[in-house]
């Protein structure tokens, strides 16, 4: 038997399975790739051969502003954006061209446009179409094209996390005390250096315990940052203070959990419940359809039998669910979109 390398390899296996060519397989093509995205999304969704931890790196991105024209003046890194009639502030991070700049919002009045309501985390307070933007130390300014802002992290207080990935586990921030010039003069660091007069050539629990014990008092009276994640939203949600944790185009690491893509790992086609799983749901496809024709003579005596066939693929299918949750699928363990 020919192992599937291919989508294509996969549905004629499907097919030989039901019985191709000694049988007519009456189902379309199109509902055969429909019953295998499905098999797909329920193989990705439950079982553990089917995704991946993997590190993701993202860079922090600032919002972007387009003007009408080319702006005058050269605006001051890091320096103060106020928009001349909505009195928004905001802080230029970098100059993309002669006529866009890009910047977040740091504080705003009331009089600033928002995309949603107030109650809605897509509200944004952001600077008017057509208003000056004025550097307040430089003294460049510019006029706000319509419908020239486009919104990046900073603004968004959200990631972006792509199709493939199903659960965040973990982010890195990019600030850690661990990492400091002064690191030591850093109570962690004099920490651990206590601990060093407890090794011995044969043990390092001391150790180990010492550091277990302090990443628990860290845990209760510091704590670590909230993460929200929607998969069907491809949103990551941090509660922090983002003016203080974050600075455009630094990078933090997510942990995660990502599909495997058949496309690039042609062995998920090899996968034997992901054949039978698919096999079962384009017999009950193929049931469906000739249901309608239960108890129908052919000729040589054979009656149709779609309602029969239609059970007994729901029986498989109800078997290999079951199968799927109880032996191939790891706990859950993170935060699933």
């Amino acid at each position: 038997m020919p192992i599937p390398s291919s989508r294509d390899d996969f549905k004629e296996y499907c097919y030989r399975a039901l019985g191709k060519p000694v049988l007519q397989i009456n189902v379309d093509d199109d509902q055969v790739e429909d019953r295998i995205d499905e098999a797909l999304y329920v193989y990705q969704q439950y079982h553990m051969d089917a995704v991946i931890k993997t590190y993701m790196a993202h860079e922090i991105t600032a919002s972007t502003m387009v003007f009408d024209s080319a702006f005058s003046g050269t605006f001051l890194a890091d320096e103060k954006l106020v928009g001349q009639t909505s009195n928004v502030e905001g802080r230029y991070v970098s100059t993309a061209n002669t006529t866009a700049i890009t910047f977040y919002v740091a504080a705003t009045s009331n009089t600033g446009t928002a995309s949603a309501d107030a109650y809605s985390d897509t509200a944004r307070n952001t600077f008017n179409d057509g208003e000056v933007v004025l550097g307040n130390e430089s003294g460049a300014q510019g006029t706000v094209k319509t419908d020239g802002i486009t919104f990046g992290d900073m603004d968004n207080k959200w990631f972006t996390v792509i199709d493939s990935v199903i659960g965040i586990t973990k982010v890195f921030a990019p600030y850690d005390s661990r990492l400091s010039a002064d690191i030591l003069f850093d109570p962690q660091a004099q920490f651990n250096i206590s601990l060093m007069s407890s090794f011995t050539a044969n043990s390092i629990i001391p150790y180990y315990v010492g550091r277990s014990y302090q990443q628990l008092l860290n845990d209760m009276f510091r704590g670590r940052p909230a993460i929200r994640f929607s998969r069907h939203m491809n949103r990551l949600y941090m509660d922090v203070n983002w003016y203080v944790t974050f600075i455009p185009g630094q990078h933090i690491i997510l942990e995660g959990y990502r599909t495997i893509d058949p496309a690039g790992y042609t062995k998920v086609w090899t996968d034997r419940w992901l054949q039978r799983y698919a096999t079962s749901l384009i017999k009950r496809q193929w049931g469906v359809n000739l249901s309608k024709y239960s108890g129908i003579a052919m000729p040589g005596g054979v009656q149709l039998d779609g309602k029969g066939m239609l059970a007994e693929a729901n029986q498989e299918i109800a078997t290999l669910e079951e199968q799927v949750r109880s032996e191939f699928q790891e706990p859950p363990m993170f935060i699933v979109g």
